[in-house]
């Protein structure tokens, strides 16, 4: 009877043993496959960040650039002949355009794999920029937008315009020369337009520091695989 206990018990530790193996199993590649997803939530976040850096300061060096023009032709349309006026006008007619890498967030939220991020306080710091801070973007966009087809509007409505390099230029630049540069609508439109373009320059260049900030943080949870 004694041997047979003994064998029942060894055969139900057994199974115990051969059950918890199992769950334990379980566990570690469950763990493993989590720990795996959130390496590449990272590696997705990091590289589409970087990028984003890359183009936005590829876009402020455009609008920096565009910014001393109107300010040039706002303190100084006195002094600016009548070629370097009529290129001004066809230049300042360009706004900023980026697309924010927004597809690998965008696909690891609707898949769930975003909230594999076992780091909350940072996960916080990724919706919040993607949510709210990315949105800097795309109102100054708009809003650069709406300046120049002000602008262009403005120029529909009273001068001759003909194509230019970049867009558009007065067609008749030598007779309304003189004209344009003491036409205080158009240089409304300069200020308006220059007061846009400062607010982009502020910003993004702002953006870029928080963009920044977040992914040295993601960069070094990869560094340190995630323990």
């Amino acid at each position: 009877m004694k041997n047979i206990l003994a064998r029942g018990g060894i055969e139900f530790l057994a199974v115990l043993l051969g059950i918890s193996g199992s769950l334990w199993i379980d566990d570690f590649s469950t763990n493993n496959k989590d720990l795996q997803e959130e390496k590449a939530a990272y590696s997705r976040l990091s590289n589409a960040m970087g990028q984003d850096i890359i183009n936005i300061q590829k876009e402020l060096i455009t609008n920096d650039k565009m910014v001393k023009k109107i300010n040039h032709i706002i303190t100084k349309i006195e002094n600016i002949n009548i070629d370097s006026l009529s290129n001004y006008i066809d230049q300042t007619q360009a706004y900023v355009t980026i697309k924010p890498q927004f597809s690998d967030y965008e696909a690891l939220k609707s898949t769930g794999r975003l909230y594999k991020i076992s780091d909350f306080n940072l996960l916080q710091k990724i919706i919040d920029l993607y949510d709210n801070k990315y949105a800097e973007i795309e109102r100054l966009i708009v809003e650069d937008k709406r300046a120049i087809f002000m602008q262009d509007e403005f120029f529909i409505q009273n001068y001759a315009m003909k194509p230019a390099k970049e867009w558009t230029t007065l067609k008749n630049m030598n007779s309304d020369y003189n004209r344009i540069k003491s036409d205080k609508v158009y240089m409304n439109h300069l200020v308006f337009m220059y007061k846009v373009k400062m607010q982009i320059d502020e910003r993004w260049t702002k953006l870029i520091d928080q963009i920044k900030k977040v992914k040295k943080e993601i960069d070094f949870k990869l560094e340190i695989n995630i323990n």
